[in-house]
């Protein structure tokens, strides 16, 4: 079997099978997984503060808790109504439920288990050893807003529907990690629990910029830091970048570029450094590429100088290690993949989708 993650229609799936198992048995069972996906009634719930209402019309204390582990790691867990039910029928629901589960999840891991429900006593020792290591809701890089509030901030915008902005975060976080190989608006439609068409929507109301030109803007500016910064030939890189054809990657770089790859090699060989700033729901549209810049590189902890001339022009004279030489070396910027002439702080961040930071020698 494969060992990809579970997709959309695996969790469709289970919570059918859920549903059914509840109406056979009648003990009722829901599922949480621990990437904050709640399963129950026949639903998925990806809004926190729906998945807390929910759970906030059960009553847990009743309820019978099997962890299950995906390979070596704790995936989630399935609770069962215990409430006037045997320990006998609760043995029989754990083995069918183990077979629903594997059936619902076919085709992604062969490695799920469920394993015994915790006992009462197991319960409390988890909450007294949770007391110890109290967690912040901060600890997620990628969230804007306290979740409870339904509401989330993207670029300057208030999106009531928690869901939305969720089903964003999960799109664009599966499009960087897989931005090294091919796929489609589909399969980051499924990814994120949502149709094609309406995330295309959402990438066009919330970033203005449509899907295929905010991946290709990703993949030009990476193919851009290969290119510059080592020898690897054109028609691997575009092979890693998961286009079929070196001639279709090579029209996309020219037209994003105005350059052939072969030409920007030639041309940025004395490329020293890359620094790629891909856009994210930190982004607000009356921020300029300066202030981007800024809030990423201290919000990962990366040092850097500024200046600025009589005129207001900002810039950067050093990022990490590397400082501004006159006349000699210095740091520039590139935005989907074109140097503007404008001075950092008088372009806006809107429409765009990927900021480069280059140090190169200007003599050579």
């Amino acid at each position: 079997m494969s060992n990809s993650l579970p997709k959309q229609k695996n969790y469709s799936n289970l919570a059918h099978a859920l549903a059914k198992f509840t109406s056979l048995t009648q003990i009722n069972a829901l599922c949480y997984d621990f990437n904050g996906i709640l399963l129950k009634d026949d639903a998925v719930f990806l809004n926190d503060s729906a998945i807390k209402q929910n759970l906030a019309d059960e009553d847990l204390k009743h309820f019978a808790i099997f962890p299950v582990t995906l390979g070596t790691q704790l995936w989630g867990s399935i609770m069962c109504d215990a409430k006037n039910v045997s320990k006998k029928r609760l043995i029989l629901a754990q083995s069918y439920l183990t077979d629903m589960l594997r059936e619902s999840f076919i085709g992604t891991t062969g490695s799920l288990t469920i394993w015994d429900a915790l006992t009462t006593n197991q319960i409390k020792k988890i909450n007294y050893f949770h007391n110890f290591f109290p967690l912040s809701d901060q600890s997620d890089s990628l969230s804007a807003t306290s979740p409870t509030s339904g509401l989330a901030p993207i670029n300057g915008h208030t999106i009531g529907n928690y869901d939305a902005y969720h089903s964003i975060r999960l799109a664009m976080a599966y499009i960087h990690k897989n931005i090294q190989q091919s796929f489609s608006l589909n399969d980051v439609a499924e990814a994120s629990y949502l149709s094609p068409s309406y995330l295309s929507r959402l990438f066009k109301k919330y970033l203005h910029v449509n899907f295929v030109e905010y991946v290709n803007n990703q993949k030009i500016a990476l193919a851009q830091e290969k290119l510059a910064l080592t020898l690897i030939p054109i028609n691997q890189i575009s092979a890693q970048l998961g286009f079929s054809q070196t001639s279709y990657f090579t029209k996309i770089f020219k037209r994003k570029t105005h350059t052939t790859p072969s030409e920007f090699r030639q041309h940025n060989h004395a490329i020293q450094k890359v620094y790629t700033i891909p856009r994210d729901l930190d982004w607000d549209d009356s921020s300029s590429i300066y202030d981007v810049t800024k809030n990423y590189f201290e919000r990962h902890d990366i040092n850097y100088q500024t200046d600025s001339d009589d005129d207001g022009a900002a810039y950067l004279t050093r990022i990490g290690n590397l400082t501004d030489k006159e006349d000699s070396q210095g740091w520039v910027y590139t935005v989907d993949g074109q140097q503007p002439s404008e001075s950092a702080n008088e372009v806006d961040a809107k429409n765009k989708s990927v900021i480069q930071w280059v140090y190169m020698n200007y003599a050579t």
